[in-house]
């Protein structure tokens, strides 16, 4: 029995020593304001796209958001892209009936070498589809803020052999005082 404890002791010092804390991953909020309009949702900072089929354009389904005021507003679709239709760039776009939702400017995301994808923060002057059409102001303005995720908490089976090991220390001690 003492050499079971023994081991057992071992292992549960050496599952402390190797425990990892957990850690959630940034999150960026958007905000683009300008001529009253208030558009806001918040994107995980970096992830592993399913499928990579351009290196211009992310597509996000179903984000909650807010538009024009403070009541959530279901994003069908959110594009985030570094260039644009026809070279345009610096521009956003809404589809009503789609409840559709694109950025386009340069810098919004960097893909990594391993293949994941991180979107950047900063602040972007931006113009509306007038750009299409001959115009040339930019006189929105998107803020993209990274928010640091929470400090890491303990994994829950660290925490399960944390619990195990106090019960066996406690039954040592139990059998020794017996």
């Amino acid at each position: 029995m003492r050499k079971a404890l023994t081991i057992f002791g071992l292992l549960f010092v050496t599952a402390l020593l190797l425990v990892k804390p957990a850690k959630a991953d940034n999150i960026v909020d958007y905000q683009l304001t300008g001529h009253g309009l208030n558009v806001t949702f918040s994107l995980p900072q970096t992830f592993t796209p399913s499928s990579l089929s351009s290196s211009t354009m992310m597509v996000f389904q179903n984000i909650s958001g807010t538009l024009i005021g403070s009541s959530p507003y279901p994003f069908a679709t959110i594009e985030i892209a570094t260039s644009g239709t026809s070279g345009v760039t610096d521009y956003w776009a809404f589809g009503s009936q789609t409840q559709f939702f694109a950025l386009v400017a340069p810098g919004l995301f960097t893909i990594n070498p391993d293949g994941t994808v991180t979107l950047n923060g900063g602040t972007f002057a931006l113009g509306d589809y007038h750009l299409f059409y001959g115009g040339d102001t930019h006189d929105y303005t998107l803020t993209a803020t990274v928010v640091d995720s929470p400090i890491g908490t303990p994994e829950p089976a660290s925490l399960v052999l944390l619990g195990i090991g106090g019960l066996a220390l406690s039954g040592l001690r139990r059998r020794r005082t017996a």
